[in-house]
Parts: C-alpha cells; structure tokens; sequence
C-alpha cells in the first residue's frame, strides 16, 4: 500500500545575511553566549589579518542586540548559531585607536564606577561579577589598539586587560586578538575555560562562505570558483573583486595575498609597484583617528616621491579604486583611508630601511601646511595635521625638535603625543623642560579631556613648580604664577598679615619641622616666626573680590557681590594630586598647596575687581610735609560655599 501522507521537506537553513556562511563559529559563539554546561568563559578569534575576525565579531553582535535581531529573520537561520532572545546585548568596548590604560577605564567604569587614580583599576578589573552571577564583556579589534603603530599597545592590552579579565570568574569574555596575542593567552587560561576559534585553520576556515563571496562579487562563476581556491580570506578577494572593476575589460586577478593584489594591480594598470605604493604611503602610513582629506593627498605623496605626483593621482583613480576608502560627512570635506590594516602593514613592510625618511618627509609636508609664526600657528592647524603629526614625527626623527614649542605641545592630540614621547623617554632622550612639564602633566590632560586654555593655564603654572620660566602660549591666562616652592607634607594653608603689611602664605605640615611655614604672598621669599603672624578677620575676609570653593584635587574662583555670594566663575585649578589646601589673600592671590609645594597666583581678572586708584590732581609740594601712609586695605575671604 502506497502512503498518500504529504512529505515534510527540510529546506536548508539561510546563511546569515552579513557573513554569508561562517556557520561552525557562530555555533560556537552561540553556546559561549547562552552559557550553558561545559561553554567556555572566555572565547578569543584569531587569525591572520584580513581573515574576517572584525567582520565575524560584528555579524555575531548583530544577533545579540535585539534592535538589531528584529530587523532579521532568525528563524531562517540555524538555530544552533542564534543565541538566546532574551539575554540582553552585550556590553562591546572597541579596542581600536586606544591605549591599554584608556581600556582599562572604560571597562571599569561600566562595570564598577568610582575609580579615581588608574591604581585603582586592576583591583576593580579582578572584582567584576562573581561565579553565581557573571558579567559578559566583547572587546573587539584588540589588535588594532594603540595610537600609534609598532609600540606593543596590543600587548599590552593583552597584559592589562584581557588577562586579567579572562581570570576573574566573575567574567564571561569574548575577543578579538591576532594569533601571537592568543596564543600567549593560551598558555596561562585552563584549557577547559578557553575556546580559541582561528579562521585560517580547520574547523573554522569557512571556504564555503569565500566561495560564496567570491560569486557575489564575481560575475564569471568559473573565475569565482577559482578565486577561492587561490585567496587566502575575505580581504584578498575583496581586493581582487575591486581590481577586475577597475578594468571591467581585463582579466580577472587572482591574488593568494594581499600583497599580490597590490602587485597585479599594478602590473593591470602598467604602472611600477614603487609608484603605487608612493601614491598610497600617506594612506598607509597614518595612524588610527581623523581620515586624510582629499586635498592633502597629493602634496603629501609628492613628498614622499620628492616630484610631484599630482597628474598620477588625478589619473589614478581607478589604479586606486580597490585600496581606498573615500570618508563623506555634512559640512566637512571629502577624505580618504585606507581600506584595511591588513594592507597599511603590507606597504609600511614594504618600504623597509626607508620608512624613516619616508615619515620625515610626510611630517615636513604637515608641518609646512602651518600659517603664521610662535603658538598661534598650532591653533589653526587641521584636526589632521594635529593628530598625524606626532606620529610621523615621531618616526621622522623631527619629534624631539617639535617638543621645544609649547603651542605643538598645546595643541597636538595628547593621547597620541603622550605615547610618542614616553617612546623617546624609555629609548633614554632628554625632554625639554617644557616637555618634561608636560609630560607630568599628560595624565591630567587626557583623563580630564581637558582643553588647549586650560592646559596652557596648567602647563604655564607647572613649568614654575618645576623651577623654569612660564612659555608663551598664545593664549590669555586665566592667572600669572608668581611664585612656587617645594614643600612636602602641606596638609593647610592661609593668608596672614605681614608685621609691615602685606600677606604671607602660611603651611601646615603637621609633624613636621617646623610644623608652620610661612612666604611673604607676593615674592615667595621665607618668614621668620609663621606662628607670630596675624590671622585674617571675619571683617577683612568678607571684602575680598573673589571667592573659592574646593574639592579634593581642584577649585573653582569666583567674584563675589556686595552681598557676598558667588557670582560668576573666572578660572578652574585642577590638580594632578591631591590639594593640600588654598585660600585667598585680601587683594585677591590665590594661594594653593598640593602633593608638590606651595604657590601663589595672580588671577588675570583682578585688576577689573579691585577699585582704580585715583592719579594725584598735581604735583605735590616739595616743602609740604609727607603724608600719612594709607590704611592697609581690608583682606577678603578666601571661600564661598
């Protein structure tokens, strides 16, 4: 007898629609994910450059975020490589363009808020989540960490932040790293806690989808077919796709690396592969951050060709066309960058032994795009020029010059600089002072994200503790420094009254010897007997112009109304430690103490504050007897609220 009963067919699961296969990995990140039974707690791709780690990262998120879930129909996909619907998305902190420190912040900040000194933060790393209720974190692109290109961030990261987030039990970790720094993390993570999932190796090299891809981008199947057997991964044949658009009447290139694309490229369009790669160095050679405008492209590769190269670039565009990215956003203009770092590296390897005089000529070219002369030039300068810089100056061997103009030090992007220079430190350069200043100073700057004016502001008072003149900066100070001394263990200050008039700064130093201190408020110069000194009154510190209000490593100045509340703010102090305490004396200085010493400032404000003193209506009467001196002014408070 023949069953009549219809045939339930299984139609094959739908790939997913950003990747295009990759199904073994996205089972394996679906079960790290739904954190059952014998999941591992922490899973790390890897793989060669351009092997698609971003990419596969990105279309498993994209499964994770339920905005994004909705817009796709999961259940056209296995469901054994959709993770559970009712997890929340995952927190992802993007390595790219940052430093381990920077890292270690906004980890700890999202998980385990109030850190204030970066001493803090490997104790709040090491507490996140516990064992009966884990925490799951995703940093993507570690590999692409650092400001600057070759100075180890990436291992770093490996040191600060994953590792140690990979040994807390309270943590559920999925990352993105190259092959070196996974198979460090190997070594030290239990092998039953850790899943490494490397996309150039079986089981996870999905030749599939690069077939797939290789016929999407293809139009003959046969040349499709034969591209993925050749490529290497997901890059090259892009590249290769883009190549035979280039010269749609060509032959198509079959490239096995990213090199080779690059080569064929060339020998396609009948140029030499230096003229390429000239024409690409500024692309290649810039660091992570602002894209390069359009209109710097030519200048800059002329330089690095030494003849212009100008006709080349406006002819090349489809040589070009596979290796650049162009960058449009409303009200700025039109930029480039390069498409992958995968290929960046490739051409920096490229040009070897040359590559100093290379960046030395890429940063003369930045340099001349400045107008003007002293600081203010840097004020001007492109968000480009300021963040590119640094890097190939760096490398250029022209950073150390840079260093002694403090309208660079300014103005140049700081976590970058600051990564440059404790380069050029560890390597045993000297910095000049001003640079010296700065560098103890950088941590306030990025921490604080705090801008040119009041680094100048803090630069100029910073160059006094350390014993040198205040720079210029092109810029209107908030306050002079008048004086600073060194003092250890200043726990309070106040303004007294000199015998013969005029204010002293008194310390407290508790235990030591003597326990008071005291400079005269203007000069800086030592008192005798600080204890002997006058206090100020209730009557003498309710007159003053301005007003303070502290906290425990800043202040903010304030005038004060007739009714002596605080009226408009007029200069922000931020320390790099702890204050030791501050006031104000009767005419308006600012006298502070920190972990470094004692100093008086003069704010910039109070010559609008204090009354005119009126100019004799003639000249005074040489046979006339001398006049009384004038009363002492009445001192002011030093605080408000």
């Amino acid at each position: 007898m023949t069953d009549s009963s219809p045939t339930t067919v299984h139609q094959p699961y739908q790939p997913h629609p950003y990747l295009g296969g990759r199904a073994v990995a996205l089972r394996a990140l679906a079960a790290w994910r739904s954190g059952g039974a014998g999941a591992p707690r922490t899973v790390l791709i890897t793989g060669d450059s351009g092997s698609g780690r971003s990419r596969l990262l990105t279309g498993f998120l994209m499964l994770c975020e339920p905005s994004h879930r909705e817009r796709l129909d999961v259940s056209a996909l296995d469901p054994t490589t959709v993770p559970p619907g009712e997890l929340p998305a995952p927190p992802v902190f993007g390595a790219t363009g940052l430093t381990a420190l920077q890292l270690r912040w906004l980890v700890a900040d999202h998980f385990a808020p109030g850190a204030v000194r970066a001493e803090e933060l490997a104790g709040r790393l090491a507490g996140i989540g516990s064992p009966e209720q884990p925490v799951t974190a995703v940093v993507a692109d570690a590999d692409r960490a650092g400001v600057l290109p070759d100075l180890g961030e990436p291992g770093r990261v490996t040191e600060e932040v994953l590792r140690p987030l990979a040994l807390a039990p309270g943590v559920r970790l999925l990352a993105d790293v190259d092959r070196a720094e996974a198979d460090r993390l190997a070594k030290e993570l239990p092998a039953d806690q850790l899943l490494v999932i490397d996309l150039d190796r079986d089981p996870w090299r999905d030749e599939e989808g690069l077939l797939l891809q290789a016929e999407v981008s293809l139009p003959r199947p046969e040349d499709a077919a034969r591209l993925a057997r050749t490529a290497s991964g997901p890059l090259v044949v892009r590249l290769a796709a883009w190549s035979s658009r280039s010269l749609p009447d060509g032959p198509t290139p079959m490239p096995r690396t990213v090199g080779d694309a690059l080569d064929l490229q060339a020998e396609l369009h009948g140029v030499t592969e230096l003229t390429l790669r000239r024409l690409l160095a500024p692309l290649a050679l810039a660091g992570a951050g602002e894209p390069l405008p359009l209109e710097l492209w030519g200048p800059l590769a002329s330089a690095v060709a030494g003849k212009d190269l100008g006709p080349a670039l406006a002819g090349g565009r489809h040589l070009l066309l596979p290796f650049f990215d162009l960058i449009t956003a409303e009200g700025r203009p039109p930029a480039v960058r390069i498409v992958h770092p995968a290929l960046a590296a490739e051409l920096r390897e490229r040009f070897g032994s040359t590559v100093r005089e290379v960046r030395r000529r890429l940063a003369t070219a930045l340099l001349a795009t400045l107008d003007g002369e002293g600081p203010g030039r840097w004020a001007q300068a492109s968000p480009y020029v300021r963040e590119q810089l640094v890097g190939h100056a760096l490398e250029g061997g022209l950073l150390p010059g840079l260093l002694e103009e403090p309208g660079f030090l300014l103005h140049a992007e700081q976590v970058r600089l600051r990564a440059a220079v404790e380069h050029l430190v560890a390597g045993g350069a000297q910095l000049p002072p001003p640079a010296r200043t700065w560098l103890r100073l950088a941590p306030l700057f990025i921490r604080q994200e705090l801008g040119p004016e009041l680094r100048a502001a803090l630069l100029e008072h910073g160059a006094r503790q350390d014993g040198g003149p205040a720079p210029e900066f092109g810029f209107e100070l908030p306050w002079r420094t008048l004086w600073a001394r060194p003092l250890a263990g200043v726990r309070a200050v106040t303004a007294a009254v000199l015998p013969a008039g005029g204010a002293a700064l008194v310390a407290y130093r508790p235990g030591g010897e003597p326990e008071l201190t005291a400079y005269d408020a203007l000069t800086g110069e030592p008192v005798e007997a600080a204890d002997e000194l006058a206090r100020l009154s209730e009557e003498e510190r309710a007159a003053t112009p301005l007003g303070i209000s502290t906290g425990g490593d800043y202040l903010r100045l304030w005038t004060r109304g007739a009714d002596g509340r605080a009226g408009e703010q007029v200069a922000v102090f931020l320390s790099a430690e702890p204050l030791g305490g501050a006031d104000l004396t009767p005419d308006g200085l600012l006298l502070l103490a920190d972990a470094r010493g004692v100093a008086a400032l003069h704010p910039t404000v109070l010559p609008t504050l204090l009354p005119p003193v009126p100019a004799p209506s003639a000249a005074p009467d040489a046979s006339a007897a001398p006049a009384a001196p004038a009363a002492p002014s009445a001192p002011a408070a030093p605080a408000v609220g």
